[in-house]
Parts: structure tokens; sequence; C-alpha cells
């Protein structure tokens, strides 16, 4: 394992520190007397301090987490993957219908009010901090944008929540706060993280103590997409008729809210800070290896460093590898599974969707895969694709059903622990690759890694996404798209455009970056909030989910065929979450979201 100073300083917090921002757990905004070391102690203390600056990091990519509910992410509650068949999983409530405010997930706000009370009692404190001005200001950076970017989290569920700028509720203090507007929400988080941009660096030395802290771009990627967000027809469509506060929406539609969020991704790429990760190797090779670094790249925005602990060093494996691939640490089995729906995003190698009568897709059969998007392979495993098996290397994953080998090595055998239809095996016909360790589960080396919550692809498509709804296509956004399309393998074909279209419409453009950001970023919790933000979830997820049945004969050749998994439910209620009941209950001012 392979962890910088900075790393080990991160993680090492007091354990007086510890206990008292225990003390002030609990949902909501609550309060409660510090025990054991005083606030006061605790800020003229600068190692106790940094130690509170490192705690609010510690829950930074929680929203990311691919084992946010019951060891499954946000991709499993969507049309990316299929939960397992448990009812008691939350992603398989979410996508069943299921989520009432009694059920409704209860950390996602608890975890945010507990790092903004955190916050909160920093910079109430920060001028008792010995240490430089320069320092204070470097570290009040840092402390305003996690709690703008806890924020941003809680409106990206619920809409306008309760903002209490720097307050801090006093023991016996009575809490009944409003909902405040989506529109003042934004531009509360937007002015955050605009001060926390002024306060950071643009970068930091190699091997510095503060390599992995965020920068000022971390701070306009944020914003950047916060904007994107707010641009967006679930937001930007004018008032409701169910939500006269505006909690949801702005109270008047506004084309100007793309350019703003044009400007904003922009100012990003003018920073000249970033760039797509590459490597002298094959760019299947590149899109493979790039989530598995464990030193700072040029393409980390914002990189969750998790703590060098053996048991996070699994965090994807554990519920995605196949059977036959292993488990540890106590985790049964696989939990979700890519679907076809996903799988058929994938181009051919030459750009052009396999839709098209001209891309050269055989149609379903021994070669649907060959020839694809090189990130199909680094994303999703299918039947035949290599995947490590310990002593014995790169063996195919199989994934069929029927005539199995009773005998062979393990490999030869593995379609009885990792086919579909067995109690082990897929529920789609496929297992996730993306971000997963190669070396394998339990028998290879650890790879300590962290998570990447924000990276530059992102912004590129974010930058192409406004601005194609404010201009319509631009060259800048031909180029943005081709930068991507490069790195990953596509072709770039007799004329240049990896096939793009030339001449798009505002219209077919802004399907080519839909599609796009689909591959792209396909298991990096984009697709669940962007077929919300598009207002499309009432198609995608109202909708059945398809796997794809692969039938081994005896004398070894295959038969194929597209099966339905399950129908998922969708209503408009859901395009926003529903306010846990326990916090509705502890303020008459809160008000629920409509539906629930």
């Amino acid at each position: 394992m392979n962890t910088s100073k900075y790393s080990q300083l991160l993680w090492m917090l007091p354990l007086a520190i510890a206990v008292w921002l225990t003390a002030c757990k609990k949902d909501f905004i609550d309060k409660k007397k510090l025990s054991n070391v005083t606030e006061s102690a605790v800020y003229k203390d600068s190692v106790k301090t940094l130690g509170v600056i490192n705690y609010l990091y510690s829950r930074a990519g929680f929203s990311f987490d691919a084992r946010r509910f019951n060891n499954t992410g946000l991709d499993a509650a969507c049309d990316e993957s299929e939960p397992i068949s448990d009812p008691t999983i939350y992603t398989y409530i979410i996508s069943n219908g299921g989520v009432n405010p009694s059920n409704a997930d209860t950390s996602t706000w608890g975890t945010v009010y507990l790092m903004v009370r955190a916050a909160n009692i920093f910079i109430k404190n920060k001028d008792s901090i010995p240490v430089t001005t320069a320092t204070r200001d470097f570290w009040t950076g840092q402390v305003r944008f996690l709690r703008a970017w806890y924020l941003m989290n809680l409106v990206k569920s619920y809409g306008g929540i309760p903002l209490i700028g720097d307050r801090v509720f006093e023991n016996g203090e009575k809490i009944d706060e409003p909902r405040s507007s989506y529109e003042d929400c934004v531009n509360y988080i937007a002015g955050e993280l605009d001060a926390a941009a002024a306060a950071l660096p643009a970068s930091y030395l190699t091997n510095s103590i503060n390599q992995n802290r965020v920068t000022k771009g971390t701070a306009l990627a944020a914003k950047a997409r916060l904007l994107l967000y707010a641009a967006s027809p679930l937001f930007n469509s004018g008032p409701r008729g169910d939500d006269p506060e505006h909690l949801l929406t702005y109270a008047t539609a506004d084309n100007e809210r793309w350019k703003k969020a044009a400007d904003a991704a922009k100012a990003v790429i003018d920073l000249n800070v970033y760039k797509l990760y590459t490597m002298p190797l094959t760019p299947s090779a590149a899109m493979y290896t790039f989530f598995l670094q464990n030193s700072p790249q040029d393409e980390h925005v914002l990189a969750f460093w998790q703590p060098g602990s053996t048991a996070n060093n699994f965090y994807v494996e554990n519920s995605a590898n196949p059977a036959s691939r292993g488990t540890t640490n106590g985790y049964a089995g696989v939990k979700y599974f890519p679907t076809q729906e996903l799988v058929d995003e994938f181009d051919m190698i030459n750009g052009m969707r396999i839709t098209d009568p001209a891309s050269g897709y055989p149609g379903i059969g021994d070669n649907m895969y060959k020839n694809r998007d090189p990130r199909l392979t680094t994303t999703v495993h299918y039947n035949g694709a290599l995947r490590n098996m310990g002593s014995l290397g790169d063996q195919p994953v199989y994934t069929y059903t029927g005539s199995i080998p009773a005998t062979g090595n393990a490999s030869v055998t593995s379609a009885s622990v990792d086919g579909i239809y067995t109690s082990t095996g897929t529920k789609t016909g496929y297992f996730r690759y993306k971000m997963c360790n190669n070396f394998g589960v339990g028998g290879g080396s650890e790879l300590y890694r962290p998570w990447v919550v924000m990276r530059y692809a992102e912004v590129l498509l974010n930058a192409a996404e406004a601005t194609n709804e404010y201009y319509g296509p631009t060259n800048e956004i031909y180029d943005w798209l081709k930068m991507i399309r490069t790195r990953a393998g596509i072709q770039a074909g007799t004329n240049g455009m990896y096939g793009l279209k030339a001449g798009m419409s505002k219209e077919e453009m802004r399907e080519a970056i839909r599609h796009e950001r689909r591959v792209e970023l396909a298991f990096e919790e984009h697709r669940f909030w962007d077929v919300r933000r598009w207002k499309i979830a009432m198609q995608t997820e109202n909708a059945e989910t398809h796997g794809m049945e692969i039938t081994r004969a005896p004398n070894g050749t295959f038969s194929y065929r597209v099966i339905p998994v399950r129908k998922h439910v969708f209503t408009e209620a859901m395009y926003f979450w529903a306010i846990p009941q326990r916090e509705m209950v502890k303020s008459a001012a809160l008000k629920q979201n409509p539906g629930y």
C-alpha cells in the first residue's frame, strides 16, 4: 500500500476531537454540550483544529460511495444497474417506487447537517486559531468549500433546504427552521464556492503535505456542476402549482442560466491545470488504470482519499466482483449488475451507434461485443471478457447458462457460480468492471486508490452541455467531445470526427452529449441525477430493465436472447426525495416535498 504522509495525517484524528464531534452528532441542526474537550481548547490548539478540518473531509465522498446503501450505490437505483432481488435494499426500494417519509434515507440529511454544524463551529472560532493569517485563510477556504459541497448534495436530493448560514445552535435553543427557496440555496452555495475559490491555490507542489486538499479548481468545478443542475429543465422550467414557495424550482424560467453554467465550466478549463489522463498504452488500458492510481493525477478535480486501511481498499470489488473472483471482509457476493440498457449505449469502435446500419454492428450473437468502444470492456464484463483469476491469470468471465462443464480448472467451470440464473451469479448477464482492481479480492495485492468524485472529463461534458443549450453546437463543443472520444480509443475515421455527425442541430448535439455522459461517466453517480435534472426519468426509470441470456449447448455453441429483468416504478414525486419523517416531526416549519 502506498500512502503519503498527508494521507496518514488526514485520518489520524485525535480521540478527543472525535469525542467532541460525536457529542454534536444528532440529525438536522441539533445542539449538545461539548464533552471532554472544550470548544475553546480545540481552537486554541492548531493540531486539534486541523483535526476538525480533516474530519470535515472524512465524508466528502459519501454520496459517491459505491457501498452507500446496503453495499450498493445510486447506479443500482436507476437504469444503469440492477440490484439483487432483495426488497430491503434501499436502491431496490427506490427503483420499486416504494420510498416514503417513514422509510426514507436519513443518512444524507443527517450527514450534511452534522458537517455543517462542525464547519460553523470552526468559522465561529477561526480567529482564535494560533496560526498565521495566511494559514487561517487557507483553512477557512477549505471549510467553506466543504460546507458548500455538503449542502450541494442535499439540494440535489431535496430542492430547497433550511439555510442557517454561520449559525451554531446552542443547548436548549429551539430549532424550527423553514426551507429556503431553491434559488436562495443555489445563490448561497455559489457564493460560498466563489469565496472558497478566492482563498484556495490553483495547485500544490508534488508531494506537498497539502497535495490531496481541495483547490481553486475544485471549488470552481463544484460551482459549474451546481449551476448546470440549476439551469436544467427540472429546476429551470418555471413555477409548479404545488410549490408556491418555489422550494423546488425557480420562480421563472431563464435561458441565461445556461450561460452562467457554461461560463463557470469554462473558467475551470481556462485555469489550464487539468488534463485527461493518458499513458503510453492502449486507450482501454488508460481508461481502466486511471481509477486505480494511488497518487494525484491531472484529471482529478476532487479525489476522496479514503483511510489507508484494508477494509476500504476493495470498496467496489466486494460488491461487484463475480463469485469466481472472490469476496472478502464478510461481504456476501455481488449486489448489483449492469443492465443491457447500459451495454447498448457503447458504440462501435468507429464511434457509430450500434443502431446505425452503417456502424458494422453484427447484431446479437457471438461477435456482438467485438470492435466496440473500448470503454465497454473497461466498464462492464460480459461473457468471455478477461478478468484475473489468481494463479490462473486473466481468464474469461462466463455468464452463460445451459450446459456447464462439470470438470476442468476454476475458469472452465466458473459459469456454475457466475452464470445467469445461478444463486450467486449475474441477474443480467453482466458484471461491473470499472474501478475494480484486476488483482482480485483476497488473493491479490492491496491497491490503495481514491474515489474520483469529480474529474476533468466531467468538466468538459458540463461545458459542452451548457454551451450547447445556450449557443447551440459550436466548434468548442466538438473539440471537447473529440478529446474525450480520442482518449477512449474511438477511431478518428477518414473525416476525423470520431463518429460524431458533422453539422448537428442543437437537439442532435444534446442527445450526443447525453449519450457521451452515460458512457464516459458510468458508475460515477451521474446517471441517477442526470435523468432527473433532464426531467426524462418518467421514460427511463418507469420502465423495464433487461439482460442478456446466453445458453451454452452441449457442443459448446451459444444462443442469445435479450430478457426482461424487472419493471421499475417512477412517479412525478420521485424527482425529489422525501424528507425523512423523523426530521419533519422535529420542526413544524419544515415542509414536506409534494407527493409524499
